[in-house]
């Protein structure tokens, strides 16, 4: 019995043997590691983007979080808008082209300090970007408007917002002139 069982076994072996050889051949398929390395690349490139992105962001938000009752935001100033005649017109021109250069040389004195002196902390940081906001918004309204009047009424707040970023910037110096013993500042303008 035991012999009749490994004929059988051989039979099956042969058929299946045959059975095989029967078949047409075939290509062999693509190569599927340029694919899987590719894939693999990208997803190391996620873990990394991920793993330096979270933290950064996480640390950007408890940074946010303890600054943010510290800031202190600014409405900028309403602008009135005056109506003058014509024979006011020429002089309200002159007084524009005035503004226009002592400004000029106000943002050129402000940009001066802001390259060249001392560094800001960060009350008089958040105040300087107000004040950049407003300065900003100003423009805006400069870039708008076609009235002479509030055009000079513009130019004039403009000035003075960066009069007082000047003075942001010069605080630190003031505070320094102050400590020297019997010294009083002065500040001209």
């Amino acid at each position: 019995m035991h012999d009749r069982l490994d004929h059988h076994r051989m039979n099956e072996d042969a058929l299946l043997a045959a059975a095989l050889h029967a078949l047409p051949a075939s290509p062999p398929g693509a190569d599927a590691w340029p694919a899987l390395a590719a894939r693999i690349r990208r997803r190391q490139a996620v873990r990394k983007t991920i793993g330096f992105v979270l933290p950064a962001a996480l640390a950007a938000g408890i940074a946010l979080a303890f600054a943010w009752p510290h800031v202190r935001f600014h409405a900028p100033a309403p602008v009135r808008v005056a109506r003058t005649n014509d024979s006011a017109t020429g002089h309200v021109a002159a007084s524009i082209t005035k503004l226009q250069a002592s400004s000029r040389q106000w943002q050129a004195w402000v940009g001066d300090l802001d390259r060249n002196g001392a560094p800001l902390d960060d009350q008089q940081l958040a105040r300087a970007v107000s004040l950049q906001d407003q300065i900003g918004m100003v423009d805006l309204q400069i870039s708008a408007s076609r009235d002479t009047a509030t055009l000079s009424e513009l130019w004039q707040q403009r000035v003075a917002l960066l009069q007082q970023l000047g003075l942001l910037h010069l605080q630190p110096y003031m505070v320094a002139e102050q400590a020297k013993p019997g010294h009083a500042p002065t500040i001209a303008m």
